[in-house]
């Protein structure tokens, strides 16, 4: 049998104040970036995935998701899950709140309740990927599917990761709780190397891959200083896909 995939877009419209890094506050930039991104992600639908999931933690206004996910016709395949799920403390840093709203999209999807045997895939809801077909199709039988680098240190990135069933129940239901930056006090740590540091010590019976097979390609809007990027044309994307061709141990 085909293996089923659900992406699962993780979104924040209105983000609290005082969130460390992060730049682009601005609601309707935001809700603009995800609409793009849906937009992008809508037409792979019955492709490479079977649902989108769209999960939203601050109970933000989301008709116009809505809106263009009817008008493109595919409103039966689209969940939006949206709550008021930023009750913390800002220090805690964005990647708590985004695996707080994993946890609780897990939860209260139908979707994803209704399908516990497909492959979810969680994507920072503000990216494109634009070679996440190639991904999909690409993914070994894992529990979770990830990417790990060492330099220019050891870290694990989050905006985009896959796992099943087991990889999410034995390791990353209720991580969000180990993933705050200010978890050491007077030491900020971000969540990309607090995650590495979890699945690196998980004893767990869960099988990870810890490297992608093709490099991710991305284009967006950073949230951290409001820039522009693309990764096709960034020197540091292009090295590191030459990397995994020709020194695929060189995790960069």
């Amino acid at each position: 049998m085909e293996q089923k995939n659900i992406l699962l877009l993780t979104a924040t419209i209105t983000p609290m104040p005082g969130l460390p890094s992060l730049a682009r506050v601005d609601p309707k930039a935001r809700l603009d970036d995800y609409l793009t991104a849906l937009r992008f992600y809508a037409p792979l639908l019955g492709r490479c995935f079977d649902a989108i999931v769209f999960a939203e933690n601050s109970n933000s206004d989301v008709q116009a998701l809505k809106d263009h996910v009817r008008q493109a016709g595919v409103a039966d395949r689209v969940e939006f899950v949206s709550f008021d799920g930023l009750d913390f403390p800002a220090s805690h840093g964005r990647g708590y709140g985004e695996f707080k709203l994993v946890d609780h999209a897990m939860a209260h999807s139908a979707i994803l309740r209704e399908r516990s045997d497909a492959v979810v895939w969680k994507c920072t809801g503000r990216y494109v990927v634009e070679n996440i077909e190639q991904l999909v199709r690409g993914r070994p039988p894992v529990d979770l599917y990830c990417h790990k680098r060492d330099y220019p240190y050891r870290l694990c990135e989050l905006f985009m990761l896959s796992y099943t069933a087991k990889g999410y129940d034995r390791l990353i239901r209720g991580v969000y709780r180990q993933l705050c930056n200010d978890v050491v006090p007077g030491v900020h740590s971000t969540e990309e190397v607090l995650f590495r540091t979890i699945i690196d010590a998980a004893t767990r019976d869960a099988t990870v891959c810890p490297r992608f097979r093709s490099t991710p390609l991305i284009r967006a809007i950073r949230g951290w200083n409001n820039a522009s990027y693309r990764s096709r044309t960034d020197p540091r994307i292009i090295l590191r896909q030459v990397a995994n061709v020709i020194a695929p141990w060189l995790w960069i």
